[in-house]
């Protein structure tokens, strides 16, 4: 707090506050350097839920277990994101079921797993910076 004299008078406080400038160049600093180090920890993830879908899925003509990859989207901000999807054109039967097939959810469950136990990993990175983070689930 700094108190101002003028003419003699003392002026009403006035707080001044100086720094801003480098705190906002530290948490840009800290959130593009926490997406570098996010990015090996989320593709890792996915990597687990690509072959856990792959050697969960049958191996009949090896057209579902072809068709699962990971595509890198282009995130804005700080995010990192990899995306596990699967080309193969009956892979929603095999997940979903129909009138002639029974239900197998393999994908969805699998991937929602390794998504949830990434964003756990990804706060456990963030915490260990000093930072709190007040939940580990989205």
């Amino acid at each position: 707090m700094v108190i101002r004299v003028r003419d003699g008078l003392i002026m009403p406080n006035e707080l001044v506050l100086r720094g801003f400038d480098e705190l906002l160049k530290e948490l840009a600093d800290l959130a593009e350097g926490s997406k570098r180090e996010s990015e090996p920890i989320l593709l890792q993830h996915a990597r687990e839920a690509m072959a856990e879908v792959v050697s969960a899925y049958p191996s009949v003509t090896g057209e579902l277990r072809a068709g699962v990859r990971i595509v890198e989207r282009q995130a804005h901000g700080v995010a990192a994101l990899y995306t596990l999807v699967t080309s193969t054109w009956y892979a929603h039967i095999y997940e979903f079921g129909s009138v002639h097939q029974r239900p197998r959810p393999t994908f969805l469950p699998i991937s929602e797993r390794e998504r949830r136990d990434a964003v756990a990993a990804v706060a456990d990175m963030v915490e260990a910076k000093g930072l709190v983070v007040r939940v580990k689930r989205d």
